[in-house]
């Protein structure tokens, strides 16, 4: 990635989540990043390149963002509090505020849900490191878990839920793998 790339790519990010990714040409994504159309070719070949960069330029912060929560705090409620306050509640505010989060998902080509799925494995990965720390050698292994939770908190912020009913899935998902480490 250009240094200038990731002014870019939050200006880019913005006008999908405002129109979708349907509707959004390759002739907006430059006029609000701007730079000229061809210059969105030449970096990213496609509407699908660039939403993929975009997408690995949230997870890198995102996941830095994770790293240094978890670094700085011991008790594993807190850093899985840390957790929803990075990895998922922004991405559900994002999704809420779009006026057709569906047409973001289905949007998505080969590049972008590549990107996608990089960044739930890295998450996936930063949490296994987490939750090696706290789980008992009894419990299922560290990734297993990290996975489940990853996965299931990830489907849970695209679902469209009303934001309480995130909040409580959050919550028994939390106490879940919190018992598990207590229980084992």
């Amino acid at each position: 990635m250009e240094p200038d790339d990731a002014h870019l790519l939050e200006a880019v990010t913005a006008v999908v989540c405002r129109y979708g990714m349907k509707r959004t040409t390759m002739a907006e994504l430059a006029l609000a990043g701007g730079v000229s159309r061809q210059t969105l070719y030449d970096r990213f070949q496609d509407k699908d390149g660039v939403m993929a960069a975009a997408i690995d330029l949230i997870a890198s912060r995102v996941c830095r963002d994770l790293r240094a929560a978890f670094a700085e705090e011991s008790d594993l409620a807190r850093n899985l509090d840390s957790y929803f306050r990075i990895g998922i509640w922004p991405t559900y505010e994002m999704m809420q505020a779009m006026p057709d989060a569906a047409d973001f998902e289905r949007g998505l080509g080969p590049a972008s849900t590549a990107a996608s799925r990089r960044v739930g494995e890295e998450k996936e990965v930063i949490l296994a490191d987490l939750l090696r720390k706290h789980l008992p050698p009894t419990a299922p292994p560290p990734e297993q878990v990290a996975s489940f939770f990853e996965q299931s908190s990830c489907r849970a912020k695209m679902s469209g839920m009303a934001r309480e009913d995130l909040e409580r899935f959050l919550l028994v998902l939390k106490a879940s793998v919190l018992a598990l480490c207590s229980n084992y």
